[in-house]
């Protein structure tokens, strides 16, 4: 009796085999080309990495030229850029090369080479969160500093994860450019309730005492 069900389950079995016999070979396609994707996506961001490393090594060495070559900066940025769009290194050298120009006095240019690493980061969110923080705030700076007040309200006006002192202090020195005094006031204001150094309190309320009641 025992024998018997067991050849029955057996042959049913089988039947079951035969009959879905295709389907259980496209589903075990289907998974094995889903593991292999991944295992390769893994291989080529690995591969990427280190490719871009080298790039971001060789750009770092011509940092210690004494004579600064803007053009192989900028060729190596664009490199970069171009074939791993994915990583962030280029966006570490526009910073840089942002920096060397700012050094230079060539504010159009650092602008341009800030912008372009502020918007790239922004398009990559949270998982780059104190970097595009940072980001913003030197860019309102520098926005602020060549009178371009009204998108350095808009980059300030973000929600940060980091920095809110900052943004709130920078905040206040725009809408003071912009002869916006009770907004002015209002962000040192909450500037000063947040911030946690002494002596950045001190320098807000320097900034608080000359605005006149």
């Amino acid at each position: 009796m025992n024998d018997s069900i067991q050849n029955s389950f057996i042959q049913t079995s089988l039947d079951w085999i035969k009959e879905n016999y295709l389907k259980i070979i496209f589903v075990f396609l289907l998974l094995s080309s889903i593991f292999g994707w991944i295992l390769y996506q893994s291989y080529i961001q690995e591969k990427n990495s280190k490719e871009a490393s080298i790039l971001f090594d060789e750009f770092n060495s011509l940092l210690n030229n004494e004579n600064i070559d803007f053009e192989k900066l900028n060729s190596i940025e664009e490199e970069t850029k171009e074939n791993y769009p994915d990583q962030i290194y280029s966006i570490l050298m526009n910073l840089e090369i942002s920096e060397l120009n700012f050094n230079s006095n060539n504010f159009e240019g650092s602008l341009d080479k800030l912008r372009e690493a502020y918007l790239d980061l922004e398009k990559k969110g949270d998982e780059v969160s104190f970097l595009r923080d940072l980001s913003r705030l030197k860019y309102s700076l520098l926005l602020i500093s060549q009178s371009e007040l009204n998108e350095a309200i808009e980059v300030l006006s973000k929600d940060f994860i980091f920095f809110n002192e900052l943004k709130y202090e920078f905040l206040g020195d725009a809408q003071m450019e912009s002869l916006n005094i009770l907004e002015a006031k209002k962000n040192y204001q909450i500037a000063l309730d947040i911030s946690s150094s002494e002596i950045h309190k001190e320098l807000i309320k320097i900034k608080l005492s000359t605005i006149k009641n």
